[in-house]
């Protein structure tokens, strides 16, 4: 079984610079850290976390706290995170609330006293409820609602990242632009759909585009899935308003859309373009594929636990809230090139 000794000997650095890395601390140059993280995988070392656990005092699994798996994009974060953590030497213990206020205090309550550190995708919880998470355990929000609270919080660019996907359809000629997936009533826990409203606003307004109630459609659930996303697309058909763009605020709804039209008979993207947020793998394989907004989920992961760890190690205030939005990027596929002739309508 290879030793840190043996990874600091391949890498040609000092044991404490390997202790370092394993522990995720800071002042590691990205290039030193590369070498260190190339000898780990080369000599496939695993980190003793029962020795460590003793010589620091501190525990080594961290809780992930989700509302579901069955989106594509929280099973494929769960997926991120749980890399990132091997390559810290973190054990993750995944639980799922439904996004229920009450199961995520009893989560805390419960398995907090036995977690070195948190990382949850909150729901349910209030501004004081999720300070008093973070002051229970060390916790990292991963949470597109902002908190009036001096929390730790992770999120991606939804309001630039719509906003980038409007702008593609504009310059590609589409003029006509449904949203799928809004939601108007302004609770706090649909923040990502409120975020991407006003980021398919911003984008219509930087076109000089009109912004018309008929082309926005609200979904009938909290969850972004496939049926709601054809539900939507369906509405839409039927009214015959005409479009030549529909811009999905996940891709589980661009998916469900594309079945809609398709069994509609319209022609993707020959008459309607369709674009998605999430870019999970459905996105790729999807018929035509899907043009989609990546949100950065490795760089979720990544930060997300970096912020942990300092939590962890306690080098890090109490109560300094501190933000990290993940950078975001557009891949452009089938379902966005094509003609733009506005399907629908008289």
């Amino acid at each position: 079984m290879s030793t840190m000794h043996d990874v600091a000997q391949r890498a040609g650095v000092s044991l404490k610079t390997v202790s370092r890395v394993v522990n995720g601390e800071p002042n590691v140059s990205e290039q030193t850290r590369r070498k260190v993280d190339a000898a780990i995988a080369e000599l496939d070392f695993r980190p003793n976390s029962v020795a460590r656990n003793l010589r620091t005092g501190r525990i080594d699994l961290v809780g992930l706290a989700l509302p579901h798996l069955s989106q594509p994009y929280f099973s494929s974060l769960a997926e991120e995170i749980m890399r990132e953590a091997e390559r810290l030497g973190l054990t993750v213990l995944i639980e799922l609330t439904e996004g229920d206020a009450e199961a995520e205090l009893a989560l805390v309550r419960e398995h907090g006293p036995h977690l070195g550190g948190l990382l949850m995708y909150p729901v349910g919880l209030s501004d004081a409820q999720a300070l008093t998470v973070a002051r229970t355990v060390p916790t990292v929000f991963i949470s597109e609602r902002a908190y009036d609270a001096p929390v730790d919080r992770v999120a991606m660019a939804n309001r630039e990242g719509v906003r980038a996907l409007v702008g593609h359809m504009v310059s590609l000629g589409y003029t006509r632009i449904a949203a799928l997936g809004a939601d108007h009533t302004g609770r706090p826990e649909r923040a990502a759909a409120h975020l991407r409203l006003e980021g398919y606003r911003d984008g219509l307004r930087d076109a000089g585009l009109p912004y018309l109630p008929d082309l926005v459609l609200e979904v009938g659930t909290p969850h972004w899935n496939r049926q709601e996303g054809a539900t939507g697309m369906r509405r839409l058909i039927e009214a015959g308003t005409p479009f030549d763009a529909v811009v999905a605020f996940a891709d589980a709804l661009a998916l469900g859309a594309l079945h809609a039209l398709q069994e509609a008979g319209v022609r993707v993207p020959a008459e309607v373009a369709v674009a998605g947020f999430d870019d999970t793998d459905d996105a790729r394989y999807a018929h035509p594929s899907l043009t989609s907004l990546a949100p950065g989920r490795a760089q979720i992961a990544r930060e997300a636990l970096a912020l942990l760890n300092d939590r962890m190690n306690g080098t890090v205030e109490r109560d300094s809230g501190r933000l990290v939005v993940a950078d975001h990027q557009l891949t452009v596929r089938e379902s966005t090139l094509g003609g733009t002739a506005a399907w629908g309508g008289a």
